[in-house]
């Protein structure tokens, strides 16, 4: 288990190491995935996946396995909802992907229906 985020300004700061909008854009994605990063023989797989699926984020694996730990920490310290609404009330400006925050709305309904599990 990673260290656990204790507050506001911890959970800022690993939000802001993941980039916010890469928080809202794939946090489903981890909650659907669990199974493959809470294991540490298939986490590197994962990562792999995450990089090559989704290319053009990162310039390289290094920089996407920083984003997993980020997320992954925020899932572990049980603030997935307060980091995805950070993701809805970000400025549009300042997060530079809008989408991000149509995913975050839609997993936060996702969750409260009961679909994805924290």
């Amino acid at each position: 288990m990673s260290k656990k985020i204790e507050n506001h300004f911890q959970l800022k700061a690993v939000c802001r190491s993941a980039g916010l909008w890469y928080v809202g854009s794939f946090m489903e994605e981890f909650l659907r995935n669990r199974e493959k990063w809470e294991n540490e023989e298939t986490k590197n797989e994962f990562v792999e996946y995450m990089y090559n699926e989704y290319g053009g984020c990162d310039k390289d694996i290094n920089e996407t396995r920083t984003r997993v730990n980020c997320v992954i920490r925020i899932i572990e310290s049980g603030l997935v909802l307060d980091a995805l609404k950070m993701v809805l009330e970000a400025n549009d400006n300042k997060l530079g992907c809008y989408q991000s925050k149509i995913n975050a709305e839609s997993t936060i309904k996702k969750i409260n229906d009961g679909i994805l599990k924290l």
